[in-house]
C-alpha cells in the first residue's frame, strides 16, 4: 500500500487545523457547494470540510481540501511550493541537450525519473469491497451550481475524478481529471479536454471499433491528483510524475473488470467503457469562468464495475469564480513550469498565473536583461508549446522592475508599454502579448541605490520599525 493517501493526509489536516467536520445534514444538491463557496472566499482559502452527514448518503464528502497554500504543501510534503521548481529543475540539469517534442521520453529515460515509475501488484486492492449490483446514486455527488445538468435533468456531477485510459495495446497510460456527469446508477457522460489523453485515447479507439477500457479513481495519494491536473508534456506517465512529486514510486493494482491497472489506496474505483459512437449531450455546467459552460456532445461511459472502502470518503472540489481551490493548486503547476521555462528559455527568471485569468494559459513572463526583439521571438516560441498555445494574453516584464504579480504587470504596461511597437498580436488566433519591459525607451530606470539599500536593512531595527 502506499505510504500516503486520502485519510492520511484528511489526518494530517486535522492535525495542523485546516480540517472543518460538519456534523449535521448538509445535501449535495446545491448546499454542500454554497457552503464550500463561502470557505473558499476567506482569506487565505479557509479550512477545508469534512461533510460528515450528506443526506441521502453513508459516505461522507470531502471539500476544499487543497484550498491554500499551507494545505497545497501538506498534500505535496513540502514547505513551499518553490522547492518543486528546484527539483524539476535538478532532474532537467540532467538533460543536455532537451527537446521539447522528446521532452517525455527524455524524462522517462533518466534513472533519477525511471526509479518513481508504479509498482505492479498482480493483487487488486483488498481495502476495496466490489459492490454487488453497481450503483452511482449510494454516493453523495455534488450539484453544485442551479443550472448545472439542466438540459438533460441530471444534475450530479464527480468533480475530482481521476480518469485512467490506455492505448488500444496498452500502452501509454492516460490519468486525466475530465468533467464526469451521473447519469443514474450505470452510467456517465464524459467530457475530455480536446488534445487531452483521454482524448487521443478515444479517438484511437473509435477508429479501430473497439470499446475502450476506463477506471475512475477517487482519493488516493494527492500528488496523483496534482499530477493529473497538471499539462505535463507529451505522453509522460502520469502515476510516475505522481511518485517523483512524492518521492518515491506509487503502488499499483489491477481492475475487476477492465484491463488497466489503478493506484492502490483509492476511496472508490469506478470501471467501465466507453463504446465507439455512443455519446449524450452533458451540461450546461458551471465553470471557472464564472458562468455555465454550454451543453456539448460527450463520450457515454458504461459502468462495469465499482469498488470502494467500507467507510470511503468521496472527494469533491467546486470551480467558479476565484478565488477558487483550484487557484491554489495551480500554483504547484505554476512552479513546475517555471522550471521548464527557464532550461528552454533561460533568460525566463519568473512566471505567473494570475488566479483573475482563470487558467486561460495566460501569464506573466519576467525575463532578465530584455533586448529589443527579444520578447517577440520568446512570445512567438511560447506559442508553439501547447502550455500556451490557447493563452489569450501574455504579458512579459523586465525582472529588474520586480515581481510578476497582476499589480505590478498592471503598473508596467500603463508606463512602459509603447502600444505601437510592444503590442504583439497573432491574427490567425486573435492572439496577444504585450511587451511591458520598456527595453524600447531610452528614460532611465527608477532604480533605489543598492548601497543605501544595505544601509537601511542593518539599520531597520534601529529606525524603530520591526
Amino acid at each position: 500500500m502506499p505510504s500516503y493517501d486520502l485519510r492520511s493526509y484528511i489526518s494530517l489536516l486535522e492535525q495542523h487545523n485546516q480540517l472543518a467536520r460538519i456534523s449535521v445534514p448538509a445535501d449535495p444538491l446545491l448546499e454542500i457547494a454554497a457552503i464550500t463557496d463561502r470557505i473558499c472566499k476567506q482569506p487565505d482559502g479557509g479550512r477545508a470540510l469534512l461533510f460528515e452527514q450528506p443526506v441521502g448518503a453513508a459516505f461522507p464528502v470531502a471539500t476544499n481540501l487543497f484550498g491554500s497554500l499551507r494545505r497545497v504543501c501538506l498534500a505535496l510534503g513540502i514547505k513551499h511550493p518553490d522547492q518543486l521548481r528546484q527539483r524539476m529543475e535538478a532532474l532537467l540539469q540532467l538533460i543536455a541537450e532537451p527537446d521539447f517534442s522528446a521532452l517525455d521520453r527524455q524524462l522517462a529515460a533518466l534513472p533519477e525519473f525511471s526509479r518513481c515509475a508504479p509498482t505492479m501488484s498482480v493483487d487488486q486492492d483488498r481495502q476495496l469491497i466490489p459492490a454487488v449490483r453497481p450503483d452511482l446514486t449510494i454516493f453523495p455527488f455534488l450539484q453544485s451550481w442551479p443550472q448545472d445538468g439542466s438540459l438533460s435533468g441530471y444534475r450530479r456531477y464527480i468533480t475530482l475524478p481521476q480518469v485512467f485510459t490506455a492505448d488500444p495495446d496498452g500502452g501509454t497510460p492516460n490519468c486525466g481529471l475530465y468533467r464526469a456527469q451521473i447519469r443514474g446508477g450505470r452510467e456517465l457522460a464524459l467530457q475530455w479536454k480536446q488534445g487531452s489523453g483521454g482524448a487521443r485515447h478515444a479517438g484511437q479507439f473509435r477508429r479501430q471499433g473497439k470499446a475502450m477500457p476506463v477506471a475512475i479513481v477517487l482519493g488516493g495519494d494527492p500528488a496523483l491528483l496534482f499530477s493529473a491536473m497538471f499539462p505535463l508534456p507529451g505522453a509522460l506517465d502520469e502515476v510516475a510524475f505522481a511518485g517523483f512529486l512524492r518521492g518515491g514510486a506509487l503502488q499499483t493494482g489491477p481492475c475487476a473488470s477492465v484491463p488497466l491497472t489503478v493506484p492502490a489506496g483509492a476511496e472508490v474505483v469506478i470501471e467501465g467503457y466507453v463504446h465507439p459512437g455512443e455519446s449524450v449531450v452533458e451540461g450546461p455546467f458551471g465553470n471557472h469562468t464564472g458562468c455555465y459552460a454550454a451543453p456539448a456532445q460527450a463520450a457515454l461511459m458504461r459502468v462495469s464495475a465499482i469498488r470502494h472502502r467500507p467507510d470511503a470518503t468521496v472527494p469533491a472540489t467546486l470551480v467558479g469564480a476565484p478565488p477558487m481551490e483550484d487557484c491554489w493548486m495551480a500554483l504547484a503547476w505554476e512552479r513546475l513550469l517555471l522550471a521548464f521555462l527557464q532550461k528552454l528559455f533561460p533568460a525566463v527568471t519568473d512566471i505567473h498565473f494570475p488566479p483573475e485569468w482563470v487558467f486561460h494559459q495566460s501569464a506573466i513572463i519576467s525575463l532578465e536583461n530584455p533586448r529589443p526583439g527579444m520578447v517577440r521571438e520568446i512570445v512567438e516560441q511560447l506559442w508553439r508549446l501547447p502550455w500556451f498555445a490557447a493563452a489569450r494574453i501574455l504579458i512579459v516584464v523586465d525582472a529588474a522592475c520586480g515581481s510578476a504579480l497582476l499589480p505590478q504587470a498592471a503598473w508596467q504596461c500603463i508606463n512602459l508599454l509603447e502600444y505601437r511597437h510592444d503590442l504583439i498580436h497573432d491574427p490567425a488566433t486573435d492572439r496577444v502579448a504585450f511587451d511591458a519591459t520598456g527595453c524600447r525607451s531610452p528614460r532611465g530606470r527608477v532604480l533605489m541605490d543598492d548601497a543605501i539599500g544595505k544601509l537601511v536593512d542593518r539599520r531597520w531595527r534601529e529606525y524603530g520599525l520591526a
